[in-house]
């Protein structure tokens, strides 16, 4: 049976460093698969866009196209290995934000669990503003929490369409990256009896 774990979180939060790091000491192999980069790989061939932050700036229709088409190459590989879907709940536009996964689309996924990465505004806003290889939006930190706040509950929606469970794992500057990357290894460690 196939195993996706959905792993979301604001850009910031931490997520493809826990990401990287749970990957290296889990029990099965897990696929890693970028939600965004397989939208980016679409929108590219169709010349949407020119570069990766060009895509929350598309229209709103055009984008759900795009993840429509990004879903059923997500089903197609977890028939064959576990996936890890890299992603965001919500996605923030010039004009509000975007659910990453309508009704359709999470019907399509169906993935086992939704992993919710965390911080607090401040600690966000201070790894954004050290990460300058992005072209990142300047937002508040009560924009960052209301994202936040909207990614929970979006999950929950996801989750209703898709009979997935919800970890919330929080990634703090005082708490230690390692703990973060021990909860999601138990998340993906979960797989093996559905692999063996």
């Amino acid at each position: 049976m196939p195993f996706v774990v959905m792993i979301t979180g604001i850009p910031g939060v931490g997520k493809s460093t826990i990401t990287r790091l749970a990957l290296q000491r889990t029990a099965i192999k897990f696929r890693l698969v970028n939600f965004g980069d397989l939208m980016f790989e679409e929108a590219l061939k169709a010349g949407l866009v020119e570069h990766r932050d060009g895509m929350r700036k598309l229209d709103p229709i055009v984008q759900k196209k795009l993840q429509l088409d990004a879903a059923k190459r997500v089903v197609e590989m977890a028939e064959r290995e576990p996936v890890l879907l890299d992603t965001h709940a919500t996605i923030r536009t010039p004009m509000g934000y975007l659910l990453g996964f309508p009704r359709e689309v999470i019907e399509t996924i169906r993935p086992n669990y939704i992993v919710i990465i965390e911080a607090t505004p401040s600690e966000i806003l201070g790894r954004r503003l050290r990460d300058l290889k992005r072209d990142r939006d300047v937002e508040t930190e009560e924009q960052i929490q209301r994202h936040q706040d909207l990614n929970r509950a979006a999950a929950v929606s996801y989750a209703m369409h898709s009979d997935a469970l919800i970890k919330v794992i929080e990634n703090h500057e005082d708490k230690g990256l390692e703990e973060a990357v021990n909860e999601l290894i138990e998340v993906l460690n979960l797989a093996v009896r559905e692999y063996d």
